[in-house]
């Protein structure tokens, strides 16, 4: 880290290299090159590097590999929960929407195992799209609500 902050340019990490390193002093590019099933540790890498502190703007790469769990996960991700449009902390809230006690990896790995061929995994996270859109969407009526019964204020307490 501390060469990263000097003269060195890119910092190359396992998954433990991210937890509890505040990046944003030194860092504005992630590249995620693999790519964890679950969003909350995708968010958590994010969070590394776009937080107070940041002055520059933040760009993140994802690669995956055409068919592979990680292309759908990003497209999902991606296209029905717009989690690279998220303000840090309301995943966690879409996510606890679901309505689903099992952890989110698990219901990506269960539902990757199950699939017979490519048309039943595209269908089974078309599905898992479908569930996320809709537990935004209560996210945000619960949001709008919570705005309207008590205002901006809410939003600036401690």
């Amino acid at each position: 880290i501390r060469a990263f902050a000097g003269s060195a340019r890119v910092l190359v990490s396992t998954e433990s290299g991210g937890e509890g390193r505040n990046l944003q002093e030194h860092c504005a590019t992630l590249v995620n090159f693999d790519l964890p099933w679950n969003p909350m540790r995708i968010e958590q890498r994010i969070g590394r590097l776009h937080r107070i502190g940041q002055r520059r703007p933040v760009f993140i790469f994802n690669f995956a590999a055409e068919g592979t769990i990680e292309s759908y996960l990003l497209e999902l991700l991606s296209a029905k929960l717009n989690l690279f449009e998220l303000v840090v902390g309301e995943l966690d809230m879409i996510l606890g929407q679901l309505g689903d006690d099992r952890e989110f990896e698990d219901r990506v790995l269960d539902l990757w195992g199950r699939a017979e061929d490519e048309e039943a995994v595209r269908q089974a996270f078309e599905r898992l799209g479908e569930e996320l859109a809709q537990a935004r969407a209560r996210y945000e009526a619960t949001v709008a609500l919570e705005e309207a019964l008590f205002g901006k204020e809410l939003e600036a307490a401690p």
